[in-house]
């Protein structure tokens, strides 16, 4: 059970073997250990910031003026609460907030008015996504303690975090100047030296239009401090915006003359010089940090490189790439190189272009190849990208990088039979490489051949024994496989794979969906999904785990709140929807037979039932109309997704068929467009297009023609419906032909010079293997 919770005493850190250990003890255990006395003088003496004279720094960035008399020592307070505290810093480590609040808030039953654990309160709340809670939190502090500066920094963030979401402008701005004063008059009286409180005030002007104001702020700052080299370089980037470039130039000078060692600042004299077209003295400032300060930083060497190619110089700018790639032969830093030049407005034809000029000049190298087809797939040129990586194999027949890339390609194009082909082609030229035995594993899952899939699984740990990702997938594969008979040893894997990877988001949410689906230990199951949302708090996945979590616990508000924000964040999943659907039709009978309660009426107001009215202040009998009628929406939605889930259809019969008399219609309807989609034998007749599709994506796809060069093929029979090949929307019908024209083929092979591939070998025929 250990593994299972990230926890292995072979490789815990001190600290954290200790935490281990107190958490497993019983508080009589604690104080016959002799354990209590130790833990009270190290947090008494560590923790509080009630206690101590003189000078000090906090972890919340507090600069403390040293006072003539120290302040009071808080009396003994009873020993559950540091057992507490410890929990909570424990939970914390563990990278679980939620739990780690809890704990906080039971320290402060004992201690509530101890300064440190109300900012800890604040965020671990901030942290939950609990921002009011948190505001509410601070500004209960400042009273309390006004002259102490961290819970003045802390709440001025959040106040301006919240209002740079309010859509109206006039109210933005007047949060802004709210939020201006409190920086003037609370938090620079305390500490007149904090450089970031003149950055932060300077951008509030500056967002509401005054940014004159925000420069005398900077300068303000730049007297005051006259050891900052942070605050003149903040000066100089406005004076740049303001087209101030003199000023700009002397406010940069005087940082690195503050600190010669000041990289953003001589970074800062390159842009200015190559914005002013001045490109020797760009290069002047960018080798300085290349030479003195941070030697291949990617980023200021893709601006170097930039500046060569501005001023013609391409042959120096291909002897700079390819001195890089000699100094660094295993790093794929040239990728990073290029990338300003990719990610410009309307460059990235160009951007192409050079990377083809300096494939040319340098034929022998693959792993410029391999640049240039990664740029084709992120360009969504994917029959080039196919075409590059076929000249790889050409012209690199003994190497097994040409046939892993196309073999990925396709994999992730969803045509994993051509993907296996090449994957094996790959494992023969480079058997020792534990990812191609993986990647055949994960083509050969797509395809459902589970024991072929375990086998090359197994060769791939064999060469890779101690890896998280392999351990989670072998889990993965199991429960496909077969849930029922593999699940205890598809448990075990994911529970090592957690051991190896604590924080490897998708094993923890993995397995602990599986134990909230089979009615497992709920309480475990939640902690390890939670651990997974403070990983990643944005997956709509997650989210849908934790409230189905919540469902099973009874707890139906909790519910109702996260699987609202997975529907926002996964709209279409028919797995959600029918979640939602449930949880609102549990909310709707509870709220009949009781009372509500302002927290579940807020909670309420902001699910997905209610989300889009303006008003927040529901009656009782509205909060159950609406969320009923939502259900009905979501749970229909959900089986005209998915029509074959046979218990949402007889759930949906029994909740909503006689207010619902077009429902059998539909349905049979759904049912015969899915068959369509999934015919048991050949290719489908229709395609559903989902997120992120475009119809080179579309044709690549192994269920369709196995080859993006057919894309015109789609676009020709669904003309009147596509403008845009690359850009579909999501749910279109696109009808499929039965076969793709081969002139397509072909018209693609002529028009092959225009990306610079064929030009220097490739004999493009239609066809690719």
């Amino acid at each position: 059970m250990t593994e299972a919770f990230g926890v292995e005493p072979t490789v815990i850190a001190p600290k954290n073997r200790f935490y281990a250990r107190c958490k497993s003890m019983s508080f009589k255990t604690w104080v016959s250990a002799g354990l209590v006395p130790l833990i009270f003088g190290t947090i008494l003496g560590g923790c509080h910031m009630e206690s101590g004279s003189g000078a000090a720094s906090s972890g919340y960035g507090e600069t403390v003026i040293a006072r003539s008399k120290p302040l009071p020592v808080d009396p003994p307070r009873p020993w559950q609460s540091y057992y507490h505290e410890l929990q909570s810093y424990i939970n914390q480590d563990f990278g679980n907030p939620f739990m780690a609040l809890e704990e906080t808030e039971k320290v402060l039953h004992y201690r509530p008015k101890s300064l440190s654990m109300r900012l800890r309160k604040a965020h671990l709340q901030e942290k939950t996504g609990d921002e009011k809670g948190a505001i509410e939190t601070l500004k209960k502090l400042t009273l309390d303690y006004p002259k102490r500066i961290s819970p003045w920094l802390y709440l001025a963030r959040i106040e301006r975090v919240q209002a740079l979401r309010i859509s109206d402008p006039t109210l933005r701005n007047m949060r802004f100047e709210d939020i201006i004063t409190l920086y003037r008059q609370h938090v620079l009286p305390l500490d007149p030296l904090k450089s970031e409180v003149y950055v932060a005030i300077d951008d509030l002007y500056n967002r509401t239009g005054q940014p004159d104001k925000g420069i005398e702020v900077l300068k303000e700052g730049v007297d005051k401090n006259p050891t900052s080299s942070y605050l003149p370089f903040y000066l100089g980037f406005q004076l740049a915006r303001e087209k101030d470039f003199k000023g700009a130039k002397d406010a940069f000078s005087l940082s690195v003359k503050r600190n010669s060692g000041f990289e953003p600042g001589w970074e800062s004299l390159g842009d200015l010089a190559a914005t002013l077209g001045n490109f020797p003295e760009a290069d002047k400032n960018y080798r300085i940090i290349l030479d003195r300060i941070h030697p291949g930083d990617p980023q200021v060497e893709g601006k170097l490189l930039k500046d060569l190619l501005s001023e013609g110089k391409t042959r120096e700018a291909i002897s700079f790439l390819g001195q890089v790639i000699k100094e660094h032969p295993d790093d794929e830093r040239f990728g990073l190189i290029l990338t300003s030049l990719l990610l410009e407005d309307n460059q990235l034809d160009r951007a192409i272009g050079e990377i083809q000029s300096i494939v040319q000049e340098n034929p022998g190298d693959e792993k410029l190849l391999s640049f240039l087809g990664s740029v084709y797939e992120r360009s969504l040129h994917l029959p080039e990208a196919v075409d590059t990586y076929r000249l790889m194999i050409q012209r690199f027949p003994s190497s097994d990088m040409g046939y892993f890339l196309l073999g990925d390609l396709y994999r992730r194009l969803e045509n994993p039979k051509a993907a296996i082909k090449n994957f094996l082609k790959a494992e023969k030229l480079a058997p020792s490489k534990w990812e191609i035995p993986f990647s055949i594993s994960l083509a050969e899952m797509d395809l459902k051949r589970f024991p072929v899939a375990q086998k090359y699984l197994s060769k791939a740990m064999e060469l890779r024994p101690d890896s998280a990702v392999l351990y989670f997938n072998r889990g993965v594969l199991f429960d496909q496989w077969n849930h029922k008979k593999y699940l205890k040893q598809s448990q075990r894997d994911l529970e090592r794979s957690i051991a190896l990877d604590p924080k490897m988001a998708d094993a923890l949410n993995y397995l602990g969906y599986t134990w909230v689906v089979d009615n497992g230990n709920l309480i475990a199951a939640r902690y390890l999904i939670l651990r997974a949302l403070t990983v990643d708090p944005k997956n709509g996945s997650f989210r849908d785990s934790i409230g189905w979590c919540y469902f099973r616990m009874g707890q139906i508000y909790k519910a109702l709140r996260e699987e609202s924000t997975a529907y926002g964040l996964m709209p279409h999943d028919a797995t959600v929807l029918a979640h939602l659907a449930r949880i609102e039709m549990a909310v709707a009978k509870d709220l009949s037979g009781n009372s509500t309660t302002p927290r579940r009426q807020a909670i309420i107001s902001q699910s997905a039932a209610m989300s889009s009215l303006s008003q927040k202040n529901f009656s009782k009998e509205f909060s159950i109309k609406r969320l009923k009628e939502d259900a009905r929406f979501h749970l229909r939605a959900s089986i005209m997704r998915h029509p074959m889930k046979t218990k949402r259809v007889a759930l949906y019969k029994k909740w909503f068929a006689k207010e619902d008399p077009s429902f059998q219609h539909d349905f049979f309807e759904a049912k015969r467009q899915w068959k369509l989609l999934h015919p048991a034998k050949g290719r489908p007749s229709i395609y559903r297009v989902r997120t992120g599709d475009t119809l080179e994506t579309v044709a690549a796809k192994g269920i369709i023609y196995g080859d993006p060069r057919y894309w015109r093929t789609l676009f020709r029979a669904n003309s009147p419906e596509v403008q845009n090949p690359n850009k579909l929307p999501w749910g279109l019908i696109l009808r499929i032909p039965s076969s793709p024209s081969s002139s397509d083929g072909r018209e693609h092979s002529a028009s092959g010079t225009r990306a610079g591939i064929l030009s220097y070998g490739s004999k493009g025929n239609g066809h690719v293997d």
